[in-house]
């Protein structure tokens, strides 16, 4: 959806008419038509215009903001009263119980949408339901598929798109483009753009007319369905591409029903991130370099928690040692964190003792599995061990650098798949950074990151990251909230990174605006962790979670009581379903129980509830 200067001339003409319709001979021809694309006036008749329902909803909210903003006609031509990014705001907004943050007050109030209390005016909430309740229209011609076929994915700098009448406009009004909060400075093609764009690679080809509309789409889906459709349109549609061998879907077919899909679903969907730390690519590193080194020599050799530590204690002994001969007496110009690691290093007598005062691994390896990198198992002498998975060799061969990747970066990408899918400018400057964007679109490495981000997930909260997740009310708050600036830059620094976390995790999501949310998984982990003592430690990790999945899929469900009993004699069927050493069973089995997730020889009502939510973290997964 998109109103600009002429676009809104318009809507208050209709919202005045006596008749509520308009010739449109003396109308601003590209105005009147990103309102039809954006789903607000319609053609009862080829030379007039009329509100739609939803149309005539904005019109009255624009009527009623009139007087409280600049007035239209000192509207500069780029001037965008409704667009994505504000719509985007909005959202966030309404999330949070309609207050806004620092990044979206300014923007919205010269809008008529918040107020000087800070919060989401009637008219905002207005703007809100109707865009919600709008369907944009798609129709792309020939020309507007040459544009869109060399149009950048993105994200990237919004002056890359372009500038060809007002095409871009009119992608945004159907809604196949976004622009980042909170001024448009860069743009990404939504999911439902990214399979437009997709399909125009592969069909559409023509020199005029129509080349992907809803007739098309609808016609495409028939033919996949089965269904006869009448000759000239199996001719028009090999043509286009779409069809070859009269009735079989080419390449361009098949993306087209995934276009027609997106269209006719609009489900929201979760938001995926992925997170790694640089110490957690050194762990991975190490448990693959104790398989392909010691393990072909020896098989006693192998990834146990122990080896792998004094793996990693000579590995960070080495490079603080290199750290100190290069700084010297100059240790201050390092990070903050670093450069406490690098003093204590440096008086230190019992490195083993250093490392574990500085580095903790089991949260390492914790945070590998909840991700699908690692796989905690069992040797041939019953002793816990680590596996590298496919995925976690994947990352080693792009992991050459050894640097941490954040979720406020991967979701520059993955954030296309939700409804609202405007990026944050801060984002995309971290995601440059980490190399995981480029210049105009994603790099091998982001789009690995992506994937990733869409795998299954095992749940895992550290005890720090539970701390500031009790912070979060389930109406949300603003991160300057909890990253006040009377604190020292390095509990702000440890904060950023346990919220980051937590949303790679899938527990929170952070909005563009700057708002923190608990997702759907985080609410129900919030419940299922309400029991969990005060002091426990981390309150929920991929052990426990298998053990009481374990437990749950060998035993039986008692419906009243709201519990999965097992017998004591099947104990050893649930430790081999687990894939768990029976030390690591046995150790997890009691944490579990601390942690009331498990009862005597049960799995009760936090641990069913615990299990549920991970079902909905692993929803729309790969």
């Amino acid at each position: 959806m998109i109103i600009k200067k002429e676009a809104a001339k318009i809507l208050l003409a209709l919202h005045r008419s006596d008749d509520k319709t308009i010739d449109v001979a003396k109308l601003n021809t590209e105005a009147v038509e990103e309102l039809n694309l954006s789903g607000l006036v319609r053609f009862p008749i080829p030379a007039k215009i009329e509100l739609t329902y939803t149309g005539a909803i904005v019109a009255d909210v624009l009527a009623r903001v009139e007087d409280k903003i600049e007035k239209i006609e000192d509207w500069k031509e780029s001037f965008k009263w409704v667009s994505s990014e504000v719509i985007a705001m909005i959202d966030a907004a309404a999330k949070n119980k309609n207050k806004t943050t620092k990044v979206s007050q300014e923007p919205l109030a010269i809008r008529g949408f918040a107020d000087e209390k800070g919060e989401l005016t009637q008219e905002a909430l207005d703007l809100y339901d109707a865009y919600m309740k709008t369907e944009p229209e798609l129709v792309i011609d020939a020309k507007l598929a040459e544009y869109i076929r060399k149009s950048p994915m993105g994200p990237t700098d919004a002056h890359y798109l372009p500038i060809e009448g007002n095409n871009k406009d009119l992608l945004e009004a159907m809604r196949l483009i976004a622009y980042s909060v909170p001024h448009g400075d860069y743009f990404t093609f939504t999911e439902l753009g990214q399979a437009v764009k997709e399909t125009l690679t592969l069909a559409g080809w023509a020199n005029e007319g129509a080349v992907l509309d809803l007739s098309i789409l609808e016609s495409i889906a028939a033919i996949a369905d089965g269904e006869e459709v009448d000759v000239e349109t199996e001719i028009e549609l090999e043509a286009l591409g779409y069809l070859h061998d009269v009735d079989t879907l080419s390449k361009g077919g098949l993306k087209a029903l995934e276009v027609y899909r997106i269209l006719k679903d609009r489900v929201e969907k979760p938001l995926k991130s992925f997170a790694i730390e640089k110490e957690e690519v050194e762990t991975l590193k190490t448990i693959q370099k104790i398989w392909e080194e010691k393990y072909p020599s020896n098989p006693e050799e192998t990834p146990t928690f122990d080896e792998i530590k004094r793996e990693l204690v000579d590995r960070k002994v080495r490079e603080y040692k290199k750290i100190l001969e290069k700084y010297g007496r100059r240790l201050d110009e390092m990070p903050k964190k670093k450069q406490e690691i690098a003093k204590k290093f440096g008086e230190a007598k019992d490195m083993l003792k250093w490392f574990e005062e500085n580095f903790d691994l089991r949260e390492y390896l914790y945070s590998l599995e909840a991700f699908g990198l690692i796989s905690e198992g069992e040797d041939s002498k019953g002793r816990a061990i680590y596996y590298v998975t496919d995925a976690g060799r994947r990352v080693i061969e792009d992991q050459m650098d050894e640097r941490s990747i954040h979720s406020w970066s991967v979701k520059t990408l993955t954030i296309s798949n939700k409804i609202f899918s405007s990026p944050n400018k801060e984002w995309i400057l971290e995601a440059r950074k980490e190399r995981i964007l480029g210049t105009f679109e994603p790099s091998a490495s982001g789009l690995l990151y992506e994937e990733l981000a869409c795998n299954e997930k095992m749940p895992f909260m550290t005890r720090f990251e539970a701390d500031i997740f009790k912070m979060i009310p389930d109406s949300g708050m603003a991160c300057e909230e909890i990253l006040d600036e009377s604190l020292g830059e390095e509990e702000r620094t440890r904060r950023i990174e346990a919220l980051d976390k937590l949303e790679a995790k899938g527990f929170i999501e952070i909005l563009p605006d700057g708002h923190v949310i608990e997702t759907e998984y985080g609410k129900l982990m919030d419940e299922a962790m309400s029991a969990v003592p005060s002091g426990f430690g981390a309150p929920i990790n991929p052990t426990i979670y298998r053990v009481v999945k374990a437990i749950a899929e060998t035993g039986s469900m008692y419906v009243k009581e709201q519990k999965v009993r097992i017998m004591p004699q099947n104990i050893k069927e649930a430790i081999k379903k687990s894939g768990l050493s029976k030390e690591s069973f046995e150790k997890a089995y009691v944490a579990a129980r601390e942690a009331k997730y498990l009862g005597q020889n049960s799995v009760n009502e936090a641990g069913l509830k615990m299990l549920e939510a991970v079902e909905k973290l692993n929803a729309y997964c790969n």
